[in-house]
């Protein structure tokens, strides 16, 4: 069937879509039409033509058994035309096991940077056993692509392979090229034999027994053996690399920083070449040019001197030389970043962070630093605006689970922040150097908010776990229960906690007034260094619930019990346990003796702090009424008390005659001149086996002024007083002798 050139061009375009859609049934009659039908593109349209050439290229390696003389022929046809893309050499190119060596020359010549194309030439000479060629087209583009995780670990098959050929080999082994080999791939076995091979200088045989203590021993044992023998060793510049590296990788920035000097200036070979031979020689010579090994020196100096040293001109030094290396290097950008982190110039730092992640950062860890920065400026909205990015790209970590609950907590968004925290401690695992206590630290300030003290204390335990008692992080979290205990009201194991924390000088110094004034209140031993209170330790324009906080207490221990309570009444109001700090307010109130002021804070953490009501503090309400002559209100404040709290009215007292709320019943019904009140009361005394002396002379008094006329209750009572071993005075044997006459003469006569 003939077709118009336009006709052709969109049969192209529909094989096209089909192959990309995989759907090959219909693909094979189109493909034929463009065949016939193909010289009528003609020359003057090479891009048409090179469309279908390339469609061609891809139809034969999916409907025909691959026949690459023909895909060959295809490339070399659109080569002819001056239309060949490095696609289709990477095309051709991924069948290394049948293609040939011109294709691999030509498209590495004319595309001397394409990743890609290169390793699919190193596949091929791995396939082919040509070890050492492989070995220096990968080496090269690692050279130009660092972080090519795919050709760094085809490098170490191939070079695994290459020893395994030279194990085998008849001929004489080269140990330095063995050594280069065995130390890349980490063959200690190999290792340990050469250390000890008379065909190496000494310092190679150093560079062999460095990397099998390395790998057999601890961290700080390696870290030992630098200080006490290696670092006085002939070492080559391989051995000091190694060591940098190893040091790096455990945080030991103080053992890079006496390692590695400045390192030396690449040297780049000419890039003029025409032919591949030249051209596997340039790639060898670019390899062992030094220019990534250059900018890695540069970047574990400067990471030494940001992490240990805090040298800012050397890591000023580091990043200009780096960068003029390759002004592209996105981690050299990073530590650009964080020299400006280091200054606190934090809209320079967000700049070079981003610069570095246009030039390759990874997102995950350009969010990660983004993180940090919005971290150092409060920007807490920042922080859960990045997080969720980040979330979209790669599952939630310790790291962006703490970041984002930290920012909800700051928000004051607390419930969203409780469910972040407990996703992250419920579905993940927590290794000891992690955001774990951290998160459980988090919990802890959620927990005091809510003033959920056992829970509180559970997180405490866990989150001490991951620290070595004594360190900063222990101490932090001990100044943290202080200031809980002070609210729960326990002021003994508050001293507990305070008193280990000064005596380890990490007492936080917002701490110093409440740890004073604990020693003051609960009389427990004040440390003989700790300074008495004066006025010049109260801030004088106090604004924060710490300063007033402080304030209250300092009044409090001078004995200024007027300005102790209002200092305290104003840090409840900024505290976020406002009942804690006004109950603390009025026991200072009540030590002053002001019971008018402290009745009306009753009154005031009632209506404004409810869930800090309890029996104790109604009970103080009512003695206080009580103690202020308000009989009325403070006989209805008891009888509320016996109502609210039934349990504690009647069982935290003894049963005898001083059963305190008793007492308090009798009297406020004397007070008020209620003789059948005050009667049933004390009755309740009489009825014991063995009544009580004062309650039998009370009744006895009431009967004599209120019920003159009933002489046998009268009789009764002094009967029963008579029997007393006590000194009468007002007359009782007396008067009983005259009851009992005037009884029998009218009763008995």
């Amino acid at each position: 069937m003939s077709l118009t050139r336009q006709e052709v061009i969109t049969q192209i375009a529909r094989a096209e879509e089909l192959y990309k859609a995989n759907l090959y049934a219909p693909l094979q009659p189109i493909m034929a039409n463009i065949q016939e039908n193909i010289e009528i593109l003609g020359e003057s349209y090479p891009a048409d033509t090179a469309r279908y050439y390339r469609m061609y290229m891809l139809y034969i390696g999916v409907f025909e058994e691959l026949n690459m003389p023909v895909l060959e022929s295809y490339l070399q046809a659109l080569i002819n035309i001056n239309e060949v893309l490095p696609s289709d050499y990477e095309y051709v190119c991924s069948y290394y096991k049948q293609c040939k060596d011109w294709v691999y020359e030509t498209a590495l010549m004319a595309h001397p940077y394409n990743e890609t194309l290169h390793i699919h030439f190193a596949l091929k000479l791995q396939e082919e056993n040509r070890f050492e060629e492989a070995i220096v087209t990968l080496k090269y583009i690692l050279e130009c692509y660092p972080a090519l995780t795919e050709a760094r670990l085809l490098l170490w098959e191939v070079e695994t392979a290459r020893i395994e050929q030279l194990r085998i080999s008849t001929e004489v082994i080269d140990s330095y090229e063995l050594l280069n080999l065995a130390s890349d791939t980490h063959r200690k076995e190999i290792l340990k034999g050469l250390q000890f091979d008379d065909n190496l200088e000494q310092a190679d045989q150093n560079l062999a027994r460095i990397q099998v203590a390395l790998w057999d021993n601890k961290s700080s044992e390696n870290k030992k053996q630098w200080i006490a023998e290696w670092r006085h060793l002939e070492l080559t510049d391989i051995t000091r690399f190694l060591l940098a590296d190893y040091a790096k990788s455990f945080m030991m920035y103080d053992m890079v920083s006496q390692i590695l000097a400045a390192p030396q200036k690449p040297i780049f070979p000419e890039e003029n070449y025409t032919n591949f031979q030249e051209y596997q020689n340039y790639m060898k010579a670019l390899a062992n040019s030094g220019w990534q090994l250059a900018q890695h020196q540069y970047l574990l100096i400067g990471n030494s001197s940001y992490y240990y040293s805090k040298n800012k001109k050397t890591i000023e030094i580091c990043v200009e030389r780096g960068l003029a290396i390759n002004p592209k290097n996105p981690l050299l950008l990073v530590l650009k970043a964080k020299s400006f982190f280091f200054v606190k110039d934090y809209n320079a730092t967000g700049a070079a962070y981003h610069e570095a992640f246009k030039n390759g950062l990874r997102m995950s860890e350009y969010l990660f630093y983004l993180l940090e920065v919005n971290s150092r400026i409060e920007s807490w909205q920042g922080i859960l605006d990045i997080v969720v990015q980040f979330h979209r790209r790669k599952a939630p970590t310790l790291k962006t689970l703490f970041f984002q609950a930290r920012a909800l907590i700051k928000l004051n968004r607390f419930n969203e922040a409780y469910k972040v925290i407990n996703e992250a401690l419920l579905d993940f695992p927590l290794p000891q150097h992690s955001y774990a206590p951290w998160l459980y630290n988090l919990r802890m300030i959620i927990h005091k908010r809510n003033h959920n003290y056992t829970a509180f204390f559970e997180d405490m335990q866990e989150e001490i776990n991951f620290y070595k008692i004594g360190d900063d992080d222990y101490c932090s979290t001990m100044n943290m229960c202080i200031e809980a205990l002070i609210e729960k009201g326990d002021c003994e194991e508050s001293y507990k906690y305070a008193i280990y924390n000064y005596e380890q000088g990490k007492l936080s110094a917002d701490l110093y007034p409440v740890f004073q004034w604990i020693c003051f209140y609960t009389f427990l031993k004040k440390p003989d260094d700790l300074k008495k209170v004066t006025e010049a330790d109260l801030v004088q324009n106090p604004t924060t619930f710490i300063d007033y906080r402080n304030n209250g207490f300092i009044f409090w221990m001078l004995r200024n019990t007027k300005d102790g309570s209002e200092s305290l009444k104003k840090a409840a109001e900024l505290s976020t346990n406002k009942g804690a700090y006004l109950k603390l307010a009025l026991v200072c109130l009540t030590e002053g003796f002001d019971k008018p002021s402290a009745i009306a804070l009753c009154e005031t953490i009632k209506k404004e702090a409810p869930e800090a009501r309890d029996w104790k503090l109604d009970f103080e309400y009512s003695n206080l009424l009580k103690e202020d002559n308000q009989h009325e209100e403070a006989l209805l404040a008891h009888q509320n008390l016996l109502q609210r709290y039934p349990e504690e009215s009647f069982f935290n007292f003894p049963k005898d005659e001083y059963n305190v709320m008793l007492r308090v019943f009798k009297h406020f019904s004397k007070e008020l001149n209620n003789v059948e009140g005050f009667t049933k009361y004390n009755a309740m005394y009489l009825s014991k086996d063995n009544p009580s002396e004062d309650a039998l002379l009370e009744q006895l008094e009431i009967a004599t002024t209120n019920y003159k006329e009933d002489v046998f209750l009268q009789h009764n009572l002094l009967e029963s007083v008579s029997k007393l071993n006590i000194e009468f005075k007002n007359g009782e044997i007396e008067m009983l002798k005259e009851l009992k006459t005037k009884i029998r003469n009218i009763y008995f006569a």
